[in-house]
């Protein structure tokens, strides 16, 4: 597949994913009894965390957010859950999403020919990149849990 195709493909799949989790929060806060449990995933420590950047940074945290792993959903279900108006969050969306079907399309393709044409080489270049991210994060762990 020609990385111009695999690009516009993961741009719309991000489309289509984002305009979901985007109207799960804007139902979510207009009370729709659906999703009430979106309401009480909106009051933990990763939502308030995404609730503060969307404030800070208005609707430039749309698409810096598609650079990020984990903090992606939390962010766009933020904006639809407060209301971000369309005529800035579509624009932010567009951007953001073709920044994600862009890393996919080139990087992450690029990673999964390597992965099928040689495994043995990827395979332990996976396995390091998980042990990095595990590190980080128990040391994130541990310095929240010190006084």
């Amino acid at each position: 597949m020609h990385w111009a195709w695999a690009i516009l493909f993961f741009w719309m799949v991000g489309i289509v994913r984002t305009s979901i989790v985007f109207m799960l929060g804007w139902l979510a806060a207009s009370g729709s009894r659906h999703v009430a449990k979106i309401e009480a995933v909106m009051k933990t420590p990763l939502y308030l965390k995404a609730q503060a950047f969307v404030n800070r940074w208005g609707a430039l945290a749309v698409p810096m957010c598609f650079v990020t792993v984990g903090f992606q959903t939390a962010v766009i279900i933020t904006t639809g859950f407060t209301h971000m108006p369309l005529i800035r969050w579509i624009p932010a969306m567009l951007v953001g999403t073709l920044i994600w079907g862009t890393i996919y399309g080139t990087i992450g393709m690029t990673v999964l020919w390597a992965w099928l044409r040689q495994p043995w080489v990827v395979a332990p270049l996976l396995v390091l990149a998980l042990l990095v991210a595990t590190v980080f994060y128990l040391r994130k762990r541990v310095r929240i849990s010190k006084p």
